[in-house]
């Protein structure tokens, strides 16, 4: 069954890639460029805020897809391993590093456990919009548990996933992919860490401004009516404004799910290896 997923996982990503060639971000966030634009920069900002990125580190980025990670991290870091299921992917990763010349990066098309890495070879393993795809329990046990042998102590985890509030949800299609998936509560990823020694650091919303996500239904409710197109040239503004002032709104947006006021499915979670007592 795992390895019937596995198949299936990767065809559905393969296809999503070969759909979206001319556009790659559309193959792994969403089909709206300005939200590829508002997610990826949100999220880079929350990686940045939570963990002091060194120049000395190597970094895997597990889940790599079409690169907008390992790209990202090879300008800070000494070293930068992509790692993905899909061999269509990878190829886009590996041609957008070459093509931005950037030489400290590698790409691997990886379908199996154990990780082919050391213990402790990492100083960070960055998981984003990955864990979900994995819908055996047991198998997401394990992956998380070789996540965290091939972290070094004193390493740390950045996870970003979209979660549900109540039991897991399995869904084989929807708007996301053709790729079957489970949601899951923040929770079940806090314990699987936790169950393997990592400390929770970080627990953030990600990427709820209200006032960028304002704009954007507003937007595209005047498209759908055929009305005059006033908003998009604001865009670049209300993403830099958004961006700027979500250190306030994801502040407010954590407190207002505990009221049941508003929910967001996007969840930001950063673990730490202890490190070894001298």
């Amino acid at each position: 069954m795992v390895m019937q997923n596995l198949a299936r996982q990767r065809d559905a990503w393969d296809e999503e890639i070969t759909r979206h060639h001319r556009h790659p971000l559309r193959a792994v966030i969403d089909d709206e460029d300005l939200n590829n634009v508002y997610i990826d920069s949100s999220q880079k900002r929350l990686i940045s805020k939570a963990v002091q990125i060194e120049p000395h580190f190597t970094v895997l980025d597990y889940g790599c897809g079409v690169g907008r990670w390992t790209l990202w991290f090879a300008q800070q870091v000494h070293h930068v391993v992509g790692v993905d299921i899909s061999p269509k992917m990878v190829e886009v990763a590996r041609q957008a590093a070459d093509e931005a010349g950037i030489r400290n990066v590698e790409h691997h098309v990886i379908d199996d456990l154990p990780l082919p890495f050391r213990d402790g070879m990492f100083d960070l393993v960055n998981v984003v919009w990955v864990l979900r795809y994995i819908t055996d329990g047991d198998e997401l046990t394990r992956t998380v548990q070789e996540i965290c042998r091939v972290i070094r102590p004193g390493g740390y985890v950045t996870l970003i996933e979209l979660t549900t509030r109540g039991e897991p949800v399995f869904k084989t299609h929807d708007d996301e992919s053709s790729a079957p998936r489970v949601y899951r509560r923040w929770e079940q990823y806090q314990s699987l860490f936790e169950e393997c020694g990592m400390t929770m650091k970080e627990n953030a919303i990600s990427s709820a401004s209200p006032l960028y996500w304002f704009y954007f239904a507003a937007r595209s409710a005047a498209r759908r009516r055929d009305l005059p197109d006033l908003l998009s040239p604001m865009a670049p503004l209300f993403v830099s404004v958004s961006l700027a002032t979500e250190g306030l709104t994801t502040g407010l947006m954590q407190i207002l799910p505990e009221r049941d006021f508003f929910w967001c499915r996007h969840r930001f979670l950063c673990f730490e290896k202890p490190a070894i007592q001298t």
